[in-house]
């Protein structure tokens, strides 16, 4: 949340792409970028985030809305953008700038895969920001650990509600309190 509050103090509008997790071998056709592909994959797979797509995608809507309510945002979800990119290329708006975090090796193949495709990028630094991560989320919710300090109350909510969907891998409803 931290960091879609910086980017929506430094654009008009933005745009969030919640992808599906796969792997290159997984969805047809050619990467535009397949060096940058291969690197995604081992982020991508399965149980990196057992929660469906759609969860994911109703997770970061609801949770932008109530913490952005007025905010001209857009979520979009589908397959990854690097598996997709024709698509994708026509749906964001053609005066895009992907802005990727200044943050690690990932982060940097990703500015240069979008460089590669003759894109805008802008690298944010997130040093100041606090970090937190679907594996966090997970461990903590397998231990039985509270999740306050990494789940604002709407994606709570919505992870509770749908404990069915993927979530009793790492934990049941009454983890997520």
């Amino acid at each position: 949340m931290a960091y879609v509050g910086e980017l929506l103090g430094r654009c008009d509008s933005l745009t969030v792409v919640v992808v599906a997790n796969e792997t290159s071998t997984e969805v047809a056709g050619v990467s535009p970028v397949p060096d940058f592909s291969a690197v995604v994959d081992q982020h991508h797979v399965g149980e990196k985030n057992p929660w469906p797509l759609w969860l994911r995608r109703l997770m970061v809507v609801e949770t932008l809305a109530a913490a952005y309510p007025d905010a001209p945002l857009t979520v979009l979800a589908g397959h990854r953008l690097d598996l997709d990119w024709e698509l994708y290329d026509q749906l964001l708006p053609p005066d895009r700038v992907f802005a990727v975090p200044s943050r690690d090796d990932f982060e940097d193949a990703k500015a240069a895969a979008w460089r590669s495709l003759g894109q805008r990028v802008l690298r944010v630094d997130v040093a100041g920001l606090p970090v937190v991560s679907g594996t966090e989320v997970r461990r903590r919710m397998a231990a039985g650990e509270d999740l306050d300090a990494v789940l604002l109350p709407r994606t709570r909510e919505l992870l509770q509600g749908h404990a069915g969907a993927g979530c009793g891998a790492f934990g049941t409803v009454k983890d997520v309190q």
